[in-house]
């Protein structure tokens, strides 16, 4: 039977093994959703990741650095898919808010690790939140338009935007706490997530009360 042998602490050699980005941001970013940031050590994640206990410190210089950098990379395809659903290619604006919609829950439930780390984020004032805040806004300023154009329109519900925000996105709970959800009868590998969007979505558009 053979041992890995662990890195020892300093900085990596030319024989060191190498570990892709994503290795290690995924790792962390599994960390940071199932423990929450204060509880994460550096230090306990490099040992996990059979390397040095200084190997993330000495790549990312900090776990904050790392944090931001677990963001981006977790961000980056949600960003993506819904940025083409939010894009003036022709379509009216309700068609372009639903296929946003429908895709931040698709990439939820494809993702439910980004998913769980917001959850943590979210409930206490930081300056992560604030981070998370910023990096969405683009995003978020986009639906809003939409949003508040479709009320003007008479499509949608009237209603203040948070209401709205909290209505769309706290269903991704359903993808952030996979535990509760298989108490309840939800297999992993449920394909759900076009329902749901249409669920959520028919409670708030205008002709849905007539």
């Amino acid at each position: 039977m053979t041992r890995s042998v662990r890195r020892g602490p300093g900085r990596p050699t030319k024989t060191d093994p190498v570990l892709e980005p994503e290795t290690v941001l995924q790792h962390a970013l599994e960390a940071f959703a199932d423990q929450g940031y204060e509880a994460v050590s550096v230090r306990r994640l490099s040992t996990e990741l059979g390397m040095g206990h200084t190997f993330i410190s000495d790549r990312y210089g900090s776990k904050e650095g790392l944090w931001k950098h677990v963001v981006e990379y977790a961000m980056g395809p949600w960003l993506e898919v819904i940025t083409v659903e939010l894009e003036q290619d022709g379509r009216d604006d309700l068609e372009r808010l639903v296929g946003a919609i429908r895709a931040l829950h698709r990439a939820a439930s494809e993702s439910a690790h980004f998913a769980r780390l917001i959850d943590q984020e979210a409930r206490i004032d930081s300056p992560r939140l604030a981070h998370l805040h910023e990096l969405l806004a683009p995003m978020n300023d986009t639906i809003k338009s939409l949003f508040e154009r479709l009320v003007d329109d008479g499509r949608i519900r009237p209603m203040p935007w948070y209401l709205f925000y909290f209505l769309t996105t706290s269903p991704t709970s359903l993808y952030s706490q996979p535990p509760l959800a298989r108490l309840m009868g939800r297999s992993d590998d449920a394909d759900d997530h076009d329902l749901m969007t249409d669920i959520v979505l028919h409670g708030l558009l205008a002709d849905a009360t007539e």
